[in-house]
């Protein structure tokens, strides 16, 4: 997959994602532009953090999706889901896009 074609794939799927407050589309999005998970995130039993990268040329794509359980003490609160997408060259982010949900 071109660098265009996965930066567009993977937006149009977060928002697909944010829309149906479900993980899928931005998780096929990823997978099919090749973005493998770093370090194997880091999953808790009220959050998630996770890094998608891959480099396409002297360009990183990264998505990052948290999720946290927003509840307090005798108050449920939502969970919230954001997934970030970074272009970055040289270790500068050069474009950000952001969306999420709560359910």
């Amino acid at each position: 997959m071109k660098l265009l074609e996965a930066i567009t794939s993977i937006k149009n799927a977060i928002d697909a994602s944010a829309a149906a407050k479900s993980d899928s589309a931005w998780q096929a999005a990823v997978s099919a532009a090749g973005l493998v998970l770093e370090d194997g995130g880091r999953h808790g039993g009220l959050s998630i953090d996770e890094d998608y990268v891959a480099t396409f040329g002297p360009l990183e794509v990264r998505v990052k999706h948290t999720m946290r359980d927003t509840s307090k003490a005798f108050a449920v609160g939502p969970d919230r889901t954001r997934v970030r997408l970074d272009l970055i060259h040289d270790g500068k982010v050069l474009d950000c896009y952001t969306n999420g949900y709560e359910d």
